[in-house]
């Protein structure tokens, strides 16, 4: 990895729970921070960015058809899922998707008006360069 130095101004109690936090998983301050940029700049990418992420959807088995159906009009942004029942009443599935960030938005508000839907949550992970 090319990495730069660079200084950094922070709150002493921060600094003290970066530290703490550290220490309890066995790792740099240098590491936590990178980890931190890369999580605020894939949620923050901009539209047009290519990036990658998992959209974690909660719906009543009943809406699994039309789940399906919007996934398919999706097809080149869904990867791949996960399907889990819950219960005998609700599922969860877990979409692994690539593309424009503004597609995978469409994607997640299709699917959010979809009738039995309970949640959608779209998690960016990183912008793909």
């Amino acid at each position: 990895m090319n990495v730069e130095k660079i200084s950094v101004a922070i709150d002493k109690n921060l600094l003290r729970r970066l530290e703490n936090e550290a220490n309890r998983i066995g790792t740099n301050r240098s590491r936590i921070v990178q980890q931190a940029l890369t999580d605020y700049l894939g949620e923050n990418a901009p539209h047009n960015a290519e990036v990658i992420g998992i959209l974690n959807l909660v719906y009543d088995e009943d809406a699994g058809n039309e789940i399906i159906s919007i996934q398919h009009r999706f097809e080149s942004e869904v990867i791949s899922s996960m399907h889990i029942h819950v219960n005998d009443k609700i599922c969860m599935e877990a979409v692994a998707v690539k593309g424009r960030r503004a597609d995978l938005e469409q994607l997640a508000k299709a699917l959010s008006g979809a009738k039995g839907v309970k949640k959608v949550k779209l998690s960016v992970s990183l912008e793909v360069q």
